[in-house]
């Protein structure tokens, strides 16, 4: 009966860390990381329309193909770092 109990009591405590730690920087992450993801996603979205110009021929240079990124996911970039439109920057 002490074991269950004691197996009961990590499984809840493990449950437990992991709802306030991971999950919720996951599910919202703080600003630095929001800035890393949106470099990341921008990185992705160029190199698929540099692809999709190298492979096809059809497609639109470097700067345009940068500004429709950033209309897709919302972002605008200062200081050399993209910024997203639907989040408030920290003081």
């Amino acid at each position: 009966m002490l074991q269950r109990f004691v197996v009961l009591a990590v499984v809840v405590a493990a449950a437990y860390w992991y709802w306030t730690g991971p999950m919720q920087h996951k599910k919202h992450p703080d600003y630095e990381a929001t800035l890393q993801q949106n470099a990341q996603k921008m990185a992705e979205c160029k190199r698929a329309a540099a692809y999709k110009l190298g492979a096809t021929g059809i497609g639109s240079g470097s700067e345009v193909a940068e500004q429709a990124c950033a209309e897709k996911y919302n972002l605008y970039e200062e200081d050399g770092r993209w910024h997203s439109y639907n989040l408030t920057r920290p003081n």
